[in-house]
């Protein structure tokens, strides 16, 4: 049995779980849920094992020329016959691929969503930050909290006056996550499917995997909360409050004692894990700020690879992040990405629509997820407001 054999039975296995629990209603039982975990670990390691087995083939054919366009017999030698069985719907035993359904749609072979999935995962910054939660069998999440901290103890005689109160102030509440669609559709024509030199099929996949990007990181900064996931620059009572803003001494202005002011406002254990959210034009201004000593609060990276660093915490660009520095608006958030929580219900799908389009020589190619978010823990995070004149 090869890599992709082994892998192939092992998803087979997993879903054969999933559909029982879901069949009986119910969620894993602890030993299930432990199967299942190193199950998916397995996958996960053949899949990075069978992908750097194909970049290797790859290379060792590399050329410098453009290449011809590739008849189906070459494309099939090239791909292993996944390039045709991904326009053709076809199955093969022993591994997974798309069925074509009444309407002529035909879901992606098991492969493609791994390598969409990946690709999200290694190019968006943010969402690899937060703490990403899979979630089966259940039509929503509940995350509880603690709403309310405890008193303190209080010192005592060593026989009372009085009979020693119970505390009643420590509360818990919770949070819902509940899945949310995500959809983006690309139309190809047959002509360019045809005729194109290059793998088409691998450049929806990078495009639908930018857009699927795009939308988790503008849903993590600035989203809603209604029917997307709640954004750290969204003030909310289910995710960051107003309570946790710090608002600028002066007038649409950013001094260096307000981003001090916003560091020190997070405990230790969140200040030491947090990072700076901005937009670039917000940072541009952040970068002339000097402290007491005429040093820059900005520092940059000492090493490719490595974050620059503000008051020594790493920054994170965000296009998606405000850019307005008016009264009353947001422009910086500093916090321990860890407690924003990801939640998904299932992997990336997509669905190739052979027929839908055939009446405009198109092929539609639709990619769709479930999935919400949301920060989980008020305290740690901070956000900068803008005072307004």
């Amino acid at each position: 049995m090869n890599k992709i054999e082994e892998r192939a039975k092992i998803i087979a296995e997993m879903k054969e779980m999933n559909e029982k629990a879901k069949a009986e209603s119910r969620s894993f039982t602890d030993e299930e849920a432990k199967a299942y975990a190193e199950k998916e670990a397995q996958v996960r390691k053949l899949t990075s094992e069978i992908e750097a087995e194909k970049r290797e083939q790859a290379l060792k054919g590399f050329t410098e020329d453009v290449p011809a366009a590739r008849s189906d017999s070459q494309a099939e030698n090239a791909d292993g016959e996944q390039r045709k069985d991904f326009f053709t719907a076809e199955k093969r035993s022993g591994e997974v691929y798309m069925s074509v359904g009444g309407g002529g749609a035909a879901l992606a072979p098991e492969e493609y969503l791994e390598e969409l999935i990946k690709e999200v995962e290694k190019d968006a910054v943010l969402y690899n930050k937060v703490r990403k939660i899979p979630v089966t069998a259940a039509g929503s999440l509940g995350v509880p909290y603690e709403k309310e901290d405890a008193s303190d103890a209080s010192w005592t005689n060593e026989i009372p006056g009085s009979e020693i109160g119970s505390d009643t102030s420590w509360e818990f509440g919770k949070r819902q996550l509940a899945p949310t669609d995500l959809v983006k559709q690309i139309l190809l024509t047959k002509k360019l499917l045809a005729t194109s030199a290059l793998p088409i099929d691998s450049l929806t996949r990078e495009k639908l995997s930018y857009k699927l990007r795009e939308a988790f990181e503008k849903g993590i900064t600035v989203g809603t909360g209604t029917n997307q996931p709640l954004g750290v620059f969204t003030a909310s009572a289910n995710g960051i409050p107003t309570s946790r803003d710090v608002e600028t001494a002066t007038a649409g202005q950013i001094s260096a004692d307000d981003l001090i002011n916003m560091k020190m406002s997070l405990r230790p254990q969140y200040r030491n894990k947090a990072v700076w959210v901005l937009h670039t034009d917000i940072l541009k201004d952040i970068m002339k700020l000097k402290d007491g000593e005429k040093r820059y609060l900005w520092q940059p990276a000492l090493k490719d690879g490595e974050p620059s660093t503000l008051l020594g915490l790493p920054v994170i660009e965000s296009e998606h992040a405000p850019s307005a520095k008016t009264g009353g608006s947001y422009v910086a958030v500093l916090g321990d990405l860890s407690h924003y929580w990801f939640a998904y219900w299932k992997g990336i799908d997509i669905t190739v629509l052979n027929e839908k389009y055939a009446g405009t020589n198109q092929v539609g190619f639709l990619g769709h997820t479930l999935a919400d978010g949301q920060p989980t823990l008020p305290a740690a995070f901070a956000r900068l407001k803008i005072k307004a004149s």
